[in-house]
């Protein structure tokens, strides 16, 4: 008979997230990845082949809880027009800078950094995850009328003043400069 886990699988998982969100993937060594998770090398092993199965696992959970999330709120037609959702994800990242300083940033800007996106199913994940920011963005674009072709460069656009915003609010940013990104956004969505 099997014995059962000694640990919460769910909670380990979150405090994994948590280490390689604070350090990236090359700094967390499996030893801090042990005590982080709270697990011994025994539990670890028969629940994970190695670090990267479970810096994996960590990218396919931000992906599942937070992108998703993200993506089905910038193409619900009931949070308003596509400027209206692209702008209130925006604030909303702003009210967080504003509120706590927002030190963590966004786990996907942190990971597209860190070397461990140099190839392999790390870099398929993260490529993955930017084209779907980028196609939510580009979905409520084409909500609000734009051409497919301009919604597209539009998408990109404000993807990259997203990702610019996440660092920087990393980086302990002014409200104000939040502010001003967000006003760089209202810029990109006018169209003559």
């Amino acid at each position: 008979m099997a014995r059962p886990r000694e640990f919460d699988p769910d909670v380990a998982m979150d405090k994994a997230i948590a280490l390689f969100w604070d350090v990236g993937y090359e700094e967390a060594s499996l030893s801090e990845l042990l005590t982080a998770m709270e697990i011994t090398k025994g539990s670890f092993y028969k629940a994970f082949r190695d670090k990267q199965s479970v810096y994996i696992a960590a990218l396919d959970r931000y992906n599942d809880e937070v992108i998703s999330a993200t993506v089905a709120f910038l193409g619900d037609p009931a949070q308003g027009s596509g400027r209206e959702r692209i702008l209130g994800l925006f604030s909303r990242v702003a009210a967080v800078v504003h509120a706590d300083g927002d030190r963590l940033g966004c786990f996907l800007c942190n990971a597209l950094i860190d070397k461990a996106a140099g190839g392999g199913a790390a870099e398929e994940r993260l490529q993955a995850m930017t084209h779907r920011l980028e196609g939510g963005f580009r979905r409520a674009l084409l909500d609000d009328g734009f051409e497919d072709s301009l919604a597209r460069a539009t998408a990109r656009g404000v993807l990259s003043v997203y990702f610019g915003l996440r660092v920087l609010g990393r980086a302990g940013l002014s409200s104000e400069m939040a502010g001003d990104c967000i006003g760089q956004v209202e810029r990109l969505l006018e169209r003559d």
